[in-house]
């Protein structure tokens, strides 16, 4: 074999033996979502095949010689399936209902469409479509109303109609009832309920037993109550007699007895010869000078000790009012003295000042019954840090109710002026906030008078702010304390320009207060008035008050001054406050319009009340009163009047059971001269409190069973006001 033989014969063997090559196949699925595809794939081939020689001569020919099998492995292009996700086709056309829901009453009709799931159908484990087949819209139809028949609701509670037949005991009183044809109502031509929307029916009432007024029984006889006023000799002795309010009792809401269950009387008693004549121990108690064996006209007491407003030596002083005034007001300036008597009295000013010391009142003169006024030079009001000799003491032959008054143009205040014997030790200040620190007519102020020589004072100062009094060369501060020496008529007056409340004065004699301002206003309107009042003692301060509303004034401001540490309640219109205060401290509430408030304390406190103007279009200018408390009431008053106001009144706070036994000048107190009525509660005890506009001048008010009642006198013209209390003492 040639050498070309060979090598054909050799590529002809390699050629059997290599796999053959498929075209290139890729994976994909047909982009028209048929759901057909391909893949590439392998498949192994077995193929038989001869085996041939070279055979014959020169071996020129092909001889077979046997067989063997061919594997080969061939690729190819396999099919293969492919997911195919829903489509949606197209939404048909709408198709509407054929009938409306409802035939009235607002029905509805629908309006549909379709699509399918073919656009393409889901294959080989494809997603169905997502979202609704079904697509309507609802329009409204037939929206006239149906017609709703009347059904009753159900039958109402029982009333009464009317009263009972009888005030007391059993009688009869008219029930009804009530239905509405409101469950529905008819309406849109339905049909009206059928029935009675009304039923009455008579019942029993018993409105419980009829109530009996009490009477009182008989008198019983007298009987000795306490000891004799003496060991030997002539005394006076009480003795008691008592009636029940049995006969019959009260009973089922009927009243009570009116007047006294007891009564006493002194009679003289002798429990044996005195073994010394004139021994000390011996002698016959003496009656009180304000009575003989029975506290005269405007005191309460047990005839040997009265107390109340009257007295026959008074201290009176007239604090400084605003500084450098217009010319046009220094010509309306005055300082009086107000003096109410049930007679004629001898009365004498008595004072180491020039201008009065050799006044005709120095000699004494004859005051009339009723009122009078003294006029006292103005050069008489103290001045600031300075040792004056400005107090006068006022003496008089009978009892007598005493005043003062400063007059400055449009600003004007008034006190009480308390009885000699009723001064004390021991006092705590009241004023009010100066407007503003920066003028001197709105400071603070107290005043100080002695009524014997050798008087040594005690000041612990108290100020709100952070400032300082400069007095006698030195500052003092809040919580300093300054001593001062001070002899009969002498008088010492202190102020700045923030409040001085809580600003304690000891003395070791009986001295006189004043407290108050120059001239303030309490808002930041109006105009300023003058704010002054004598101060009660401390042991001689009540923890009971009803504070009165201030008649033709907008409104009260109300300030409760502590002398110890105590618990306050404060009510107004049935509401409740609750405080506790240190000594010295001051709590302020403010009531606007007619309202009336009741204030308890677990101890002594010292209550002012300042008329305020309230809004822009409030009346007046301010004035300050120390609110008497319910162990400070009297049964009777003799009061006097200031003249120069246009309208004057009294506010009387009397349990309401005695309103009726009020009498004023010996008239009673009728409905129609009552301006304003307001009740209030103290405590269980029921009080009214009462305005009556009075007259100028003297005026008794009293009552007649002797129920203690509370009495405050005020007054105003052309926007100045003046008030102050009948009695600001503790009697019992």
């Amino acid at each position: 074999m040639t050498k070309l033989q060979v090598v054909l014969a050799l590529y002809i063997c390699l050629s059997t033996l290599r796999p053959t090559r498929a075209s290139i196949c890729k994976t994909y699925c047909d982009s028209n979502k048929t759901g057909e595809g391909t893949v590439p794939c392998t498949k192994k081939i077995t193929q038989q095949r001869v085996k041939y020689t070279r055979c014959g001569l020169f071996w020129a020919s092909r001889c077979r010689k046997g067989t063997y099998l061919v594997y080969t492995t061939v690729t190819k292009c396999c099919s293969k399936t492919c997911k195919v996700n829903g489509g949606w086709g197209v939404w048909s056309s709408w198709s509407m209902s054929q009938y409306c829901s409802r035939t009235c009453g607002r029905g509805s009709k629908s309006y549909t469409r379709a699509r399918h799931c073919n656009n393409p159908t889901p294959k080989h484990g494809g997603n169905n479509c997502q979202g609704h087949k079904w697509d309507s819209i609802v329009y409204s139809c037939n929206t006239i109303e149906c017609p709703v028949d009347g059904v009753w609701s159900v039958w109402g509670s029982w009333s009464f109609d009317g009263q009972c037949s009888v005030t007391c005991g059993s009688g009869n009183i008219n029930k009804f009832r009530t239905r509405s044809c409101n469950n529905p109502r008819p309406k849109n031509g339905g049909k009206p309920c059928v029935g009675d929307e009304l039923k009455r029916k008579k019942s029993t009432c018993n409105k419980g037993s009829c109530p009996v007024n009490g009477n009182w029984s008989s008198w019983g006889s007298w009987k000795q109550y306490g000891k004799c006023s003496v060991s030997c000799g002539n005394g006076m002795q009480k003795h008691v007699r008592i009636r029940k309010c049995d006969h019959p009792a009260p009973s089922h809401g009927g009243s009570d007895c009116h007047g006294n269950g007891r009564e006493l009387s002194l009679k003289k008693c002798f429990l044996k010869v005195c073994p010394i004549e004139d021994h000390p121990l011996c002698k016959e108690k003496k009656c009180s000078r304000y009575g003989d064996c029975g506290c005269a006209f405007g005191f309460f007491g047990n005839g040997f000790n009265c107390k109340g407003s009257r007295g026959k030596r008074f201290l009176v002083l007239f604090p400084e009012t605003v500084p450098n005034l217009p010319s046009e007001v220094e010509t309306n300036r005055s300082s009086e003295i107000y003096i109410a008597s049930l007679v004629d009295s001898k009365v004498t000013l008595q004072s180491s000042n020039k201008y009065l010391s050799g006044s005709s009142y120095s000699k004494g003169s004859w005051v009339s019954k009723g009122a009078t006024t003294l006029t006292i030079p103005i050069q008489m009001r103290t001045v600031d840090f300075k040792k004056e000799n400005k107090a006068i003491i006022l003496e008089s032959s009978e009892p007598v109710s005493v005043v003062n008054l400063n007059h400055d143009g449009f600003s004007s205040d008034s006190s009480l002026i308390l009885p000699i014997e009723s001064l004390g030790t021991k006092y705590v200040v009241g004023s009010t906030e100066p407007y503003s620190a920066r003028f001197e007519s709105f400071k603070s102020q107290v005043a100080i008078a002695a009524v014997q020589n050798n008087t040594t004072v005690s000041i612990t100062f108290k100020l709100k702010s952070k400032g300082s009094i400069h007095f006698l060369q030195k500052n003092y501060k809040s919580g300093d304390k300054v001593d001062l020496n001070l002899n009969k008529y002498d008088s010492f007056q202190f102020s700045h320009g923030t409040d001085l409340t809580g600003t304690f004065i000891e003395s070791s004699k009986p001295i006189a207060v004043f407290s108050g301002n120059r001239c303030n206003k309490l808002q930041r309107f109006g105009f300023c008035s003058h704010l002054i009042e004598q101060l009660p003692p401390i042991d001689k301060l009540d923890n009971q008050f009803i504070v009165p509303p201030s008649l033709k004034r907008s409104g009260t401001k109300v300030r409760i001054i502590s002398a110890k540490k105590t618990k306050i309640t404060f009510r107004v219109n049935y509401g409740k406050r609750e405080h506790v205060m240190e000594p010295g401290t001051s709590h302020d509430a403010e009531m606007f319009g007619d309202h009336s408030v009741y204030i308890h304390a677990d101890g002594p406190i010292m209550v002012l009340s300042f008329a305020v103007q309230m809004g822009r279009r409030g009346k007046g200018d301010p004035y300050m009163s120390v609110v008497p408390g319910l162990n400070q009431y009297l049964s009777q008053y003799q009061i006097v009047v200031p003249s120069g106001y246009n309208q004057n009144y009294l506010s009387i706070i009397v349990k309401a059971e005695s309103k009726y036994k009020l009498r004023i000048d010996g008239k009673t107190l009728s409905d129609d001269s009552v301006l304003s009525e307001r009740a209030v509660l103290a405590g269980r005890e029921k009080y009214l409190s009462l305005v009556v506009e009075v007259r100028r001048g003297g005026h008794k008010v009293e009552t007649l069973d002797n129920s203690r009642f509370g009495l405050m006198v005020h007054g105003n013209s052309s926007g100045d006001g003046y008030g102050f209390a009948a009695n600001i003492i503790n009697v019992s």
